[in-house]
């Protein structure tokens, strides 16, 4: 009888013809939710292709545009100060010097402080009703903000939009592994990360409209940037309180699966080896995270990429006023950026899920980006602008790492660690960010630009170094089971009994 073993490096099974005995063993406690799936419907069997399809269907047309719309305006409310920084607030704040770069910083601080609680909040409470709360708290934060009217209160509200937006990124790498195989969870991520670029596109608009009605009215009662933070942190508001109620926070509670489709979605997920996930916190995934090379290769990128993130964030508008542009035109003129960046995030993942190659893939999306940061440092108005826009890019990379993460990471505990980890990354290097554009080397800001040439570089080294490790632990995999022949056991369920990828022999790491 056929049965299913991962080939090293690859993502999705393959047919073999032998099969290695399970050996039968009580589910521990802590075990995984997907082992109560199927005690209460009982075994889904086989599924055949034409079901499976089905149910894929079901599951993308209700939860994906859900966590998409969350990733949407995550980003959006972040970049609302680079919008901000062009229609009036620095004036209306009497921000001087790098004032404004501390702004910028000090929402990293703010995740930062809350990455480690949100850890264990994420396991600890129902997910969704969890990330829906911080939602609702962002938003009112935001809107609070068209009120602010100095340094300190807009310090103050940034540090704590920092600290309700961390469950974002942890939570939703949770959340595409509860629902999706390993081959379908690459195209996912990319699909739910565009929203980036979307963000971008429709902020530059909205943020377009506003100057121009707005900001070119003395008698206004409010100034443009007032009504940018009003309508993004009001929308925001409405939308994480009807998300409370219509996010499932995982299979086993979601009210549009039949308990049959339920018990079907946990034989899909068979074959991720890590099911759903548990509430239980264990140390010991903790200290294995933290010993795994994949844990620090995936934060050096997350790190090393986001040093130059504030060209896509707080001063996205300032660079491309420095090449030469109006501060109107620039709200404009960095839309083009999302488009590239949606293009390029969808058009890779979805090449990468069909031809099982990621990383590959993704070096690819990472050459033109190093490309245009050679262009910004070196030259100026149009050819810079064309470079600002390939650095759009760059996320494939960020995409890979999360998805990455949501397959090769396996153990709830674990995941979340190594999220966590990566949260911490991503703060610390948009701390650094914006610091890294001093008012002194303005407008040209090359200092700034030579260090993106450098850390695209780094990055793509590093993708380099995730393709090889992991490529190298499948084959010891491989050899081991070969080594031990008819010897080799395999535990009944094992796939959920909330093993790390360490632990379980089996598993096998997606490149």
């Amino acid at each position: 009888m056929a049965s299913e073993i991962p080939s090293p490096g690859a993502s999705t099974p393959i047919k073999t013809e032998e099969k290695s005995p399970r050996v039968h063993i009580q589910p521990p406690v802590g075990g995984d939710a997907a082992l109560q799936l199927l005690t209460e419907a009982g075994t889904a069997g086989v599924l055949d292709p034409e079901t499976s399809k089905r149910l894929l269907r079901k599951i993308d047309l209700y939860i994906l545009p859900l966590i998409c719309i969350v990733y949407f305006l995550q980003y959006l409310d972040k970049i609302a100060i680079g919008y901000a920084s062009v229609t009036g607030m620095p004036e209306s704040a009497n921000l001087v010097g790098n004032q404004f770069n501390w702004v910028s910083s000090v929402f990293f601080f703010g995740q930062l402080a809350f990455a480690f609680p949100t850890m264990r909040l994420v396991q600890a409470f129902p997910l969704a009703r969890y990330v829906a709360v911080n939602v609702t708290i962002w938003g009112a934060i935001l809107a609070s903000m068209a009120a602010c009217r100095s340094y300190s209160s807009l310090l103050a509200c940034r540090f704590l939009l920092g600290a309700a937006e961390a469950a974002v990124v942890p939570a939703w790498v949770v959340f595409t592994s509860q629902w999706y195989r390993k081959e379908e969870q690459a195209f996912r991520v990319g699909l739910w990360f565009s929203m980036c670029g979307w963000a971008q596109m429709f902020g530059g608009y909205v943020a377009y409209g506003v100057a121009i009605h707005v900001g070119a009215d003395p008698n206004s009662p409010l100034r443009g940037w007032q009504v940018i933070f009003l309508i993004l942190g009001l929308l925001t508001v409405v939308t994480g309180i009807l998300f409370f109620f219509i996010l499932p926070d995982s299979p086993v509670t979601a009210g549009f699966l039949t308990q049959k489709e339920k018990a079907m979605h946990a034989e899909r997920l068979r074959g991720n080896g890590q099911g759903i996930g548990t509430n239980v916190f264990k140390k010991a995934q903790v200290y294995e995270a933290l010993r795994d090379p994949h844990t620090w290769l995936y934060a050096f990128w997350v790190l090393a990429a986001n040093v130059p993130n504030s060209i896509a964030t707080s001063f996205g508008n300032t660079l491309v006023t420095g090449m030469g542009y109006s501060k109107t035109d620039s709200l404009l003129l960095v839309t083009p950026l999302g488009a590239y960046e949606v293009v390029v995030l969808v058009g890779l993942t979805y090449l990468a899920m069909k031809t099982k190659h990621r990383l590959f893939w993704c070096i690819v999306g990472h050459i033109p980006g190093i490309v245009g940061a050679i262009l910004m440092a070196t030259t100026n108005k149009a050819p810079a602008l064309v470079g600002y826009y390939l650095s759009g890019g760059i996320p494939i990379g960020w995409t890979t790492i999360l998805a990455l993460t949501s397959t090769n990471v396996a153990g709830s505990t674990k995941k979340i660690t190594v999220s966590c980890i990566q949260t911490i990354a991503y703060t610390v290097g948009n701390i650094i960010s914006p610091q890294t554009f001093q008012a002194r080397d303005a407008p040209g800001y090359l200092p700034a630009k030579i260090s993106i040439v450098i850390l695209y570089f780094l990055i793509t080294v590093d993708l380099g170094l995730i393709w090889w490790v992991g490529a190298r632990e499948n084959r010891r995999r491989d050899q081991e089971r070969e080594a031990l022949g008819a010897a080799y056991t395999v535990p009944e369920n094992q796939e959920f009994l909330d093993l790390t990828d360490r632990e379980n022999r089996e598993f096998r790491y997606a490149i």
